[in-house]
């Protein structure tokens, strides 16, 4: 046998790696807002057209994210066996707890395919730039906007929302993008709260945190400056008050968060997690207010309120949780596939010290979201925050590291 014929066959995927996560990576995070402009401008878009796209992203992904490799495909293969078993205990065709377990998976191995950390730079540096240019449209030119962007009639046709819940306050905005006292940051800068390609304003305050990390992890990256900027701009737009609390939290994670043992960082979810069940079930309080602690207090009586079946993830009941990652997680993945993934995640090897920093970062953002949103398993935030890890952990080390 020639030495040619013993080489490995090149990966035709490999001139288009970049390119192609580029492109996914805004896909994801703009598909929300282009078919928001299509519903607005008179093409009809439902549940089914968002689900479409979604699984479309998803699709392209996994065609440039898997390759050789055993452990991924395993993985997979375990976690969507295991989607599929609650399916059919629930007796549901409900398929967002798939979702929830192939985004982190497939983003993640695009990430660790990527062909370097400069692209990946330029990929998050373009999401915060369409993320600030789109926000100040909004904001600066809102009439405008409002023509091409009716948000609340996109929420509608797709089945989030009713009509009932239209509010005249907010008019076309989501019912979150009028802040009804004042604002938290820069109350000068008035009421509204800018949501961006979102479409709501919390996930763009998340999405400020998630571009802080990245720019604070990347010490040698080109444009790191504005990268901040973006960050900083998406958090005071949106008058994200969580955001900017979940940036201080994420710099003491990369700071010295990172030389806790790893069994700490797997028990940490878990123990938020029994903090607020023991709050829900000790609290004589049954009104909250739209502050931190009136949001914890809500998170606290929603998994209270979880029936043993919801626990597990068997609950044929769809429920409202998204004011409480923690009680959606449970009821979509159950409490063994919250164990298994986080666990996967936490305790998972890492290539390198920066990995690791970087992948504390990311727990922190998602333990301490999860107590007032189910928004880290939106693809609209996921995506990147996934693909971010997969290539820290698949990069060498910094220089200086």
């Amino acid at each position: 046998m020639s030495v040619a014929l013993a080489l490995p066959a090149a990966d035709p995927r490999a001139p288009y790696q970049a390119r192609a996560a580029f492109l996914v990576l805004i896909g994801a995070l703009v598909f929300n807002a282009a078919l928001c402009f299509l519903n607005t401008a008179g093409f009809p878009v439902s549940g089914g057209t968002v689900i479409g796209a979604e699984v479309a992203i998803i699709a392209v992904t996994l065609g440039f994210a898997l390759d050789e490799r055993p452990g991924p495909w395993l993985i997979l293969a375990g976690l969507v066996s295991y989607g599929l078993l609650l399916l059919a205990l629930r007796g549901s065709t409900d398929v967002k707890g798939l979702r929830d377990f192939l985004i982190p998976v497939v983003f993640y191995n695009l990430g660790r395919r990527h062909p370097d950390l400069a692209s990946a730079d330029r990929a998050v540096l373009a999401s915060g730039v369409i993320v600030v240019v789109m926000g100040l449209v909004e904001y600066g030119l809102f009439d405008l906007y409002q023509q091409y962007f009716n948000i609340v009639r996109y929420y509608v046709a797709r089945g989030s929302m009713s009509p009932s819940e239209i509010n005249e306050l907010t008019g076309s905005l989501f019912t979150s993008g009028i802040r009804p006292d004042s604002r938290t940051i820069l109350p000068f800068l008035g009421p509204h709260r800018v949501s961006s390609v979102f479409l709501e304003p919390v996930s763009a305050g998340n999405f400020g945190a998630v571009l802080f990390a990245w720019a604070l992890h990347r010490r040698t990256m080109r444009g790191r400056a504005w990268l901040f900027l973006c960050a900083a701009m998406t958090i005071v737009l949106a008058d994200a008050r969580f955001g900017a609390y979940v940036c201080v939290a994420i710099t003491g994670a990369m700071l010295v968060g990172y030389r806790l043992p790893r069994l700490l960082w797997f028990a940490l979810p878990f123990t938020i997690l029994l903090a607020l069940t023991v709050y829900g079930f000790e609290s004589m309080q049954v009104t909250w207010q739209n502050d931190i602690a009136g949001r914890l207090l809500w998170a606290a009586l929603l998994i209270t309120s979880l029936p043993p079946e919801g626990v597990l993830g068997i609950m044929p009941d769809k429920l409202f949780l998204s004011d409480s990652g923690y009680a959606y997680a449970l009821t979509q993945v159950g409490a063994a596939g919250a164990l298994v993934a986080w666990g996967l995640f936490v305790l998972m090897p890492a290539r390198n010290p920066d990995g690791w920093r970087l992948r504390c970062a990311m727990a922190i953002y998602t333990c301490l979201l999860l107590v007032i949103s189910d928004s880290p398993f939106s693809i609209k935030t996921a995506a990147l925050v996934w693909f971010m890890l997969g290539a820290a952990d698949g990069a060498e080390p910094e220089t200086g590291a």
